[in-house]
């Protein structure tokens, strides 16, 4: 028995890697897609475009990995019914349990593994994205210029830079500053760097001059090493990192600090967000026990289990969205919290229960089950 449960082991493990490559895939894309108008709207580096949505990841893996698993359960019961591994199995004197229990094992694997993503690797991954769209949306070299070309950000004031390097400073630099009509001055520098101070932003520009048409007509020119030009009324941005739910851990999220701003606020939707959290993960064995109930128990169907899996798909479908809206309900009333546990551990126990039900075999019945053995037998012979 321990060899057949290995390999019954091996034949969802696979698929199960298979399933989550593929959907993390198609979910990173799907991903990428608003990444990408961020990245193109702020003239960033294609570097900075994959960090940000390798940081995305671990939250797109903890959605769709119980699926993934529900998906390679299907897929290896249905192959292994059609090539009547199961009949042996059962024939051979298995119960339903000791053939589903290495699916079990691989659900609780499922969940062990979500369980850390979630309340581990998620919230690390997302706060380091949000900094990092911070540091895209408050650039104020891509905000201010654009390489090659004569901008005006502000009446009165053109602005030209040559190159602008990954690190964010301005090479070959040409400034009009006619803010003041009366004192129009043009800078001229090697390089310049965009700085925010506390008393707002400024463009320190480095081996230069300044020029400055006097009254008299003569112009002034004036050379500097360093040379701070005032932008604050130019550039303002919000520098303030604002942690939404998806970044805060667990403890942050059900004993949140009172002196929080959002505390009063929302505080609900923090707990809904803690709950599932922990609530998630039991998908993994909920919709594995899932498959084995609509796959296991019951007759032997010669014609396929095509109808079975299409129900037992939806079902798995239908159940997981549930649980969706149940964390959606909790948001506004914090008692709905208990329901995000009830709906997967009420499938677990109650398929659980169902799976480990000894039913009473007929003489009839036995005459049935060594006709099928002998029919499995004769089929894996033929192949």
């Amino acid at each position: 028995m321990p060899l057949l449960q290995r390999y019954l082991f091996g034949q969802a493990f696979w698929p199960t890697v298979l399933a989550l490559s593929a959907l993390a895939l198609l979910a990173l894309l799907t991903q990428s897609l608003q990444t990408l108008d961020l990245i193109v709207e702020n003239r960033q580096s294609a570097l900075t475009f994959l960090k940000i949505t390798g940081l995305a990841l671990p939250q797109l893996i903890g959605i769709i990995l119980p699926l993934a698993v529900f998906m390679a359960a299907l897929y290896a019961l249905n192959r292994m019914s059609g090539d009547s591994e199961l009949i042996v199995a059962k024939a051979a004197g298995a119960s339903p349990w000791q053939i589903g229990s290495p699916l079990v094992r691989l659900g609780v694997f499922a969940m062990m593994i979500h369980l850390l993503i979630t309340l581990v690797v998620q919230p690390a991954s997302f706060r380091q994205m949000r900094t990092e769209i911070l540091k895209v949306r408050t650039d104020l070299a891509s905000q201010l210029v654009t390489a090659g070309e004569f901008v005006s950000p502000a009446r009165g004031l053109t602005l030209y830079a040559r190159e602008i390097t990954q690190g964010g400073e301005l090479e070959d630099v040409i400034i009009r500053d006619g803010r003041d009509p009366d004192g129009v001055q043009t800078h001229t520098a090697k390089t310049g760097v965009v700085q925010r101070t506390p008393i707002g932003a400024a463009l320190l520009l480095r081996d230069g001059a300044v020029q400055e048409r006097l009254e008299d007509g003569t112009l002034d020119v004036v050379e500097f090493q360093d040379y701070r030009l005032d932008l604050s009324d130019v550039l303002s941005a919000d520098t303030r990192l604002r942690l939404k739910a998806s970044d805060l851990y667990l403890h942050e999220l059900l004993r949140p600090d009172p002196a929080s701003f959002v505390y009063g606020s929302q505080r609900a939707e923090f707990a809904a967000e803690g709950h599932s959290r922990i609530a998630a993960p039991l998908y993994n064995v909920a919709l594995v026990i899932l498959a084995l109930c609509f796959m296991i128990r019951g007759e032997h169907k010669r014609l396929g289990y095509g109808r079975t899996i299409i129900v037992c798909a939806v079902t798995g479908f239908l159940l997981r969205l549930a649980g969706f809206g149940m964390t959606s309900a909790a948001e506004g009333n914090v008692a709905l919290n208990a329901l995000q546990y009830a709906v997967p551990g009420g499938v677990i126990v109650l398929g659980t229960l169902y799976l480990m039900r000894r039913r009473k075999v007929a003489r009839r019945g036995r005459k049935r089950a060594a006709a099928a053995y002998e029919a499995g037998l004769a089929a894996m012979a033929a192949r």
